[in-house]
Parts: C-alpha cells; structure tokens; sequence
C-alpha cells in the first residue's frame, strides 16, 4: 500500500469480513498510516454503515459506496448517506469479472438517479472487459474502474500487462477527446 500511495492516490477495494475481523477503526488507521487515500467496502452491511464511514472519516480516508443498481429510489439516500470520495454504479449487474454484454441504457439512468442522490461522482466498474466497452462507458459516469482484465493479464504474463493498460488508457482518452472536439 505505501509504495501505491508513495506513486498515486490509492483506494483499496475490500469486503467486510478482513475490516470485521481487524475492526473497522484500526483498519482505517493501518491504511491511513500506510498513505492510502480512502478505502471501499463493497458488501458494507447496512448496519455497520454509521460505523465505518466514521472509521474512516476519523482516519482521514475517503469512503466511496457501492450502490446497487436495484437500490429503490425510496432507499436511495440511505444507501448514499455517508459517503465520500464517490458512488459506484456497478456496469453489470454481474459478479466481478463479468465479460458479458451491458445494459447501457440502464447503467445511464441509474447515473442520473444517484447524481440526483447525491453531489458526489459517479464511477462505474464490473463487467468493463475490453477497451471498447470502456469507451462506450465512460460518457455515462465521472470515472471508469478498470480491474479484471487487468490483473487477469498479469497473472497469466506480467509482461503484456503494461500495454493492456495501455489499451484500456487509449480507449478512454481517445472517447473522452472526441467529446471534447464535440
């Protein structure tokens, strides 16, 4: 972590069990410590919500939240109560590592509900497989979180790793320039 954060910002993504069994606080602290700029619990249970965004305020890290698509517009303050740093719109609706097709017309409009939530930006992520889809992406929310075919390429050969990156990194910059010239 202090070798991330010594290079860039660095957001850990997490579930609750290693924060439960180390306590949110210390967690917080050890990440904190360790440079890191804020910390996302992807399956934060409703109940220990309060908890851990004072953890991690007391700490000085952000808390991003993941927000469900099938959040109820009824629950959407609840589920965006809290939070800082960002909002994630899952892409998919899928488990992590999904490569399968995207309903981009509800992931737009699941968007705007939580920009309509919330001030905060919206990042997406899950089921974002290839460059293209990243690109098709990337006019729907604030950020793009690119992470499963990025550690797929670098277990299978930590070589190519660097140019799938790239890949990814030319696709967005390539859609995020056409509108601009728009």
């Amino acid at each position: 972590m202090a070798h991330a954060a010594s290079l860039r910002p660095t957001v850990v993504m997490t579930y609750w069990e290693p924060v439960r069994r180390h306590g949110p606080e210390h967690l917080a602290r050890l990440l904190a410590d360790a440079g890191a700029a804020g910390m996302m619990v992807v399956d934060l249970p409703r109940d220990e919500t309060l908890r851990w965004h004072h953890a991690a305020h007391a700490a000085g890290l952000s808390a991003p939240r993941l927000v469900p698509r099938a959040t109820r517009d009824s629950d959407l303050p609840a589920a965006v109560d809290g939070a800082s740093g960002w909002l994630y719109a899952p892409a998919s609706t899928g488990p992590t590592g999904y490569q399968g097709p995207l309903d981009l017309t509800a992931l737009g409009a699941f968007t705007q509900r939580l920009r309509g939530a919330s001030p905060l930006p919206v990042v997406s992520g899950v089921g974002i497989s290839s460059p293209g889809l990243a690109a098709r992406v990337a006019p729907l929310v604030d950020a793009v979180v690119i992470g499963t075919p990025i550690v797929q390429a670098l277990l299978s050969d930590p070589a190519p790793a660097a140019a799938v990156t790239a890949s990814f990194a030319q696709a967005l910059r390539t859609r995020i320039g056409a509108a601009l010239d728009a």
